[in-house]
């Protein structure tokens, strides 16, 4: 049997103040025992469902097989489905852990369902041609990409952990292949070019700050977007670990999952108007077709992703029933870059993410997180 509860889908947009929009139903049917757990019950909490491939995973799930028959159900389901939006700002830690608390308190209260499933899907991108420099900032003075893409999830997640499944979890982290600056879809148009470029991570302190570049502005803004792709993978495995450790989140599973390049979906607006019209024109024409000659190639239709969001987030089959520290090209297992797997560096980027996010004493479920 399923029996998802709630469907959160929080949509989030930088500048104008991520929005959250939470979808509640109610759902009850059986799942092929192939594709996902036969016994599933939660809260999916997604974020950056406005748009894209959050908004396509949220359309994939309520359209599935999983799903689908519940729509009768749901019509004569003797409670309102409820529409809920919150406000959900990743430009502020103040505000992502105000959003947090609510959950929380929700969950304690039993208004809400411990949350089955989180994916870690909104982002930020600028890669335009003022991007040589930082151009936007965190409320806490930390250059968007980082704080946004990496911070924020490092502290949502940390303060979440007390309102997941303590037995069936999994946390979900959109990736990218531009995490890796060895990654030859990152030659065209060169965004690694160059010896200087390829390492990374050298500390989390500079990349909060934003490193500065005079080459090239959309080079500049994808290198800054990689890094924070890279540092999410990076604390995958450094919070898996200590989640394994952890006698009462053990059995938390956190995931990384590259959805490929798909067209379409706005997350290159502050890019270039050749890059716009590539990925907001050409791709879309393309994308269709490519999927089928490689179903994980370098091309990818948001239906595809979320269809490996989907795999991701309930397979029991392929994934097992605990898939720790796994990274995925799309639907199969793949191996992150050299760099994400560098278990000193991840370590570093632990200490120093606590002292950035100052994280407090109480503020977390997870037992040795110092």
């Amino acid at each position: 049997m399923i029996q998802f509860t709630t469907l959160l889908a929080m949509r989030s947009s930088r500048h104008r103040r991520p929005f959250s929009r939470n979808i509640v139903r109610p759902l009850d049917q059986n799942i092929p025992q192939s594709r996902v757990a036969s016994t599933l019950k939660g809260s999916i909490l997604v974020t950056g469902a406005n748009g894209g491939l959050g908004s396509a995973f949220v359309a994939n799930f309520v359209s599935s097989p999983e799903a689908h028959a519940l729509k009768a159900i749901i019509d004569k389901a003797p409670v309102d489905i409820k529409i809920e939006v919150l406000q959900f700002d990743l430009g502020s830690l103040e505000a992502v852990r105000t959003v947090a608390a609510d959950i929380n308190e929700r969950v304690t209260n039993g208004t809400l369902e411990p949350i089955r499933v989180l994916i870690l899907n909104a982002a930020y991108q600028d890669a335009s041609a003022a991007a040589l420099k930082p151009g936007a900032f965190t409320k806490e003075g930390f250059e968007m990409a980082f704080g946004a893409n990496d911070l924020a999830n490092f502290v949502f997640v940390l303060d979440i952990l007390q309102s997941m499944d303590k037995e069936h979890g999994r946390i979900v982290f959109v990736s990218s292949w531009t995490h890796d600056s060895y990654d030859p879809q990152n030659d065209t148009p060169p965004i690694y070019k160059g010896e200087e470029f390829m390492t990374m991570f050298t500390s989390a302190e500079a990349l909060s700050r934003g490193i500065e570049y005079t080459d090239d502005g959309w080079a500049s803004g994808m290198r800054r977007y990689g890094a924070s792709k890279l540092l999410g993978v990076m604390w995958m495995y450094e919070l898996q670990r200590q989640l394994n450790s952890d006698p009462v989140l053990s059995n938390i599973s956190i995931l990384s999952m590259d959805p490929g390049a798909m067209g379409g979906t706005g997350i290159t607006k502050r890019s270039p108007l050749f890059i716009r019209f590539i990925t907001g024109w050409l791709i879309p024409l393309f994308q269709h077709v490519a999927v089928w000659l490689s179903p994980n190639g370098f091309l990818r239709p948001t239906w595809k992703s979320a269809q490996d969001l989907m795999l991701a987030s309930f397979d029991e089959n392929y994934l097992g029933k605990h898939p720790k520290a796994v990274y995925l090209n799309g639907s199969v297992n793949a191996e992150s870059s050299a760099e994400s797997r560098d278990e000193e560096k991840q370590k570093q980027l632990w200490t120093e993410s606590v002292k950035l996010a100052m994280i407090r004493d109480g503020e977390t479920a997870l037992k040795n997180w110092k």
